[in-house]
C-alpha cells in the first residue's frame, strides 16, 4: 500500500485484533517515537527482547531486508508464505496424531467390550464359574470402558491445548 513501515506497526498495534502482538509492536513504536531510535535499531532491539522465536525472526528479517535495500513487501510476502506452509504442515501432523488416537480409541473402547461381552456369553452358556456373577462382570466392563473414556478425553484435552 506504500505506507511507511512504522505506520504498519502503529495500525496493527491500535487495531485491537492481535492482543499479544500489540505489546511487542507498541515497544517498536515507542523506541522509534519516544527514544528516537531508527526503525532498524528498534526492530533489532525488539527481536532480542521478545519471547517469541517467530516474532524475533520476523523483526530480524525485516531489519535485514530494510538495511540490505530489498523491498519489504517481497520479504513479507515470502515470510507469510513460509509461515502458512509451516502452519499447514503442523495441522497435518496433528491430524495424523488425531487419526492414530481415534484408531486406538476404536480398538480399545469399541472392540474390546464386544469381545469381553462375547466371552461372558460363552462363559454363561458353558456354565463356567470364575467367582463373579455375569451381572458383576458386566458392571466391571462398563466401569472399565467409562474409565477408558475419561482417560481418552483427558488425553485429547491435553493434546488440544498444545495444538
Amino acid at each position: 500500500s506504500g505506507i511507511e513501515p512504522t505506520q504498519i506497526f502503529k495500525i496493527i498495534a491500535l487495531s485491537g485484533e492481535y492482543p499479544n502482538i500489540e505489546k511487542e509492536f507498541k515497544k517498536v513504536i515507542n523506541q522509534v517515537n519516544l527514544y528516537g531510535y531508527d526503525l532498524l535499531t528498534a526492530l533489532r532491539n525488539s527481536a532480542r527482547e521478545t519471547s517469541s522465536q517467530k516474532l524475533s525472526e520476523l523483526f530480524n528479517g525485516m531489519a535485514s531486508s530494510v538495511s540490505g535495500g530489498s523491498v519489504l513487501t517481497e520479504f513479507l510476502d515470502k515470510r507469510a508464505e513460509s509461515l502458512m506452509l509451516e502452519y499447514r504442515l503442523d495441522k497435518e501432523r496433528h491430524i495424523k496424531i488425531s487419526e492414530t488416537l481415534m484408531d486406538i480409541y476404536i480398538s480399545i473402547v469399541i472392540a474390546a467390550p464386544m469381545i469381553l461381552t462375547l466371552l461372558l456369553v460363552l462363559m454363561a452358556v458353558s456354565k463356567m464359574d470364575i467367582g463373579l456373577s455375569t451381572e458383576a462382570l458386566s458392571m466391571i466392563i462398563v466401569l472399565i470402558v467409562s474409565l477408558i473414556n475419561i482417560v481418552f478425553m483427558a488425553v485429547l484435552h491435553l493434546k488440544e491445548e498444545s495444538w
